[in-house]
């Protein structure tokens, strides 16, 4: 297990694929050093191993009796080269209750990394007032300090995506929500396994807390909005041709701008409030495609526009660059059930079927409309629900801008929908997107 620690935020990066007892495990205060634990990689091995150790706690927290529980790969040494580090650790004596824990079970996990790969890694780690700008206002008018933990897809670019809320503490007062708006703020150093970038997840757990006096404005009428439905949004080509000159021979950049809201949904009196890397233009490059931006305000919003602020975020590749990729759109508009019922394939209707799958594959438009569909499957056979799926397909819109900060246009996603004798309206009308 590896922590990363930055003031008031931690991260724990996740060790996947091994068993995990039901017993509750002693903690540790002690455990071997990143250098110790690369210094113990076995002989022999070529490839990243992980291990599993159980062991009692004996006097003054000293490791005893330990067996291997697991190990990837096998039979390359990375059991017996945990266990030679048990000596490391030293355990907790008492329980979060005050009990001893001598004499009982604990176990720890071990990742022995081979030449050249390497776990994700913060780049840029979130500060103390980009903590405070997301703050939850109920949590602020509440007086309460607060923590979440959120776990993420990194991808090989190092953006994190895919983002959802493991838990919240206290429950109720948005600090879910507030970590995955700056989610698109983190930047990391991609996971490497054998030379090549591969995604990876890492658990973040996020805590807000003795930020009041720094950063935190008293609470008024305004409100920070994130992740708004946009009536328009740049597009991929616009936001490529935006790619600084000062960013030439890197990877990616991103930015996050803070805007005000005009009673038509246009935004103004935008600030970046982060950037990275600084000082390659990635700021200004944000600030030159807000004009392309209008959020789609309903009916009584234009009256309190103007109290809302807008968070903004951007990722930017070097034009031509192959690794976007659309992880979870944000359907605004959904096929309504009157539009199932009115395109149930009549030949499932004559052949008694009461229900159906129809998949079709589309392209996504900067509108976040969906267009060019084709037929990619259909359950049962040759009853038309494909065909209707596209009818239906023509009808939905997602948000043009997503939450991680990258346009939409130009993905090609893959589709289900089901169709029901009396259908109702569909949660989720999409897979996992898939470009």
């Amino acid at each position: 297990m590896s922590f990363i620690r930055f003031g008031s935020v931690v991260a724990f990066m996740a060790l996947a694929g091994l068993p995990a007892s039901a017993e509750e495990r002693v903690g540790f205060t002690a455990g071997p050093r990143r250098a110790e634990i690369q210094a113990a990689f076995p002989a022999g091995a070529k490839t990243t191993g992980e291990a599993e150790v159980e062991c009692l706690v004996g006097d003054k927290g000293v490791l005893a009796d330990c067996r291997v529980l697991a190990e990837q790969p096998l039979n390359q040494g990375f059991g017996q080269a945990a266990l030679g580090l048990s000596g490391r650790f030293r355990a907790k004596l008492k329980d979060e209750a005050g009990a001893s824990t001598v004499g009982r079970k604990t176990a720890y996990e071990l990742e022995f990394l081979a030449p050249g790969d390497a776990n994700p890694d913060w780049v840029r780690k979130p500060t103390g007032e980009d903590l405070a700008g997301v703050f939850p206002v109920e949590a602020v008018k509440a007086g309460k300090d607060g923590r979440a933990v959120i776990n993420c897809r990194v991808t090989v670019d190092g953006f994190l995506d895919r983002c959802k809320v493991l838990s919240e503490s206290p429950e109720g007062l948005g600090f879910g929500k507030s970590a995955l708006a700056l989610a698109p703020q983190f930047l990391m150093s991609p996971k490497i396994r054998g030379g090549k970038r591969v995604e990876s997840d890492v658990t973040v757990p996020i805590n807000w807390k003795g930020l009041t006096g720094q950063f935190l404005a008293p609470v008024g009428k305004e409100r920070l909005i994130l992740d708004p439905p946009w009536k328009s949004a740049p597009t991929l080509a616009q936001v490529e041709g935006a790619w600084p000159k000062a960013a030439e021979g890197l990877d990616n950049g991103q930015a996050a701008l803070r805007c005000r809201l005009r009673a038509t949904g246009a935004l103004h009196d935008c600030e970046v409030i982060s950037e990275l890397p600084k000082g390659k233009g990635f700021g200004k490059a944000a600030m030159g495609l807000t004009e392309h931006f209008v959020v789609s305000l309903g009916e009584g919003d234009a009256k309190t526009a103007k109290l809302v602020q807008v968070d903004v975020p951007f990722r930017f590749r070097p034009p031509g660059s192959t690794t976007r990729q659309l992880s979870r759109p944000r359907w605004i508009q959904i096929a309504r059930s009157e539009d199932l019922v009115r395109t149930y394939p009549e030949a499932a209707r004559k052949a008694g079927v009461a229900s159906g799958l129809g998949v079709v594959a589309c392209t996504v438009t900067a509108e976040g409309r969906l267009v060019d569909c084709e037929a990619s499957r259909e359950e049962p056979a040759g009853l038309d629900f494909a065909a209707a799926a596209i009818i239906v397909a023509a009808s939905m819109r997602m948000n043009p801008w997503t939450t991680e900060g990258d346009p939409v246009d130009g993905h090609r996603i893959r589709l289900p929908i089901q169709f029901d004798g009396d259908p109702a309206p569909p949660e989720a009308p999409a897979e996992a997107a898939k470009p």
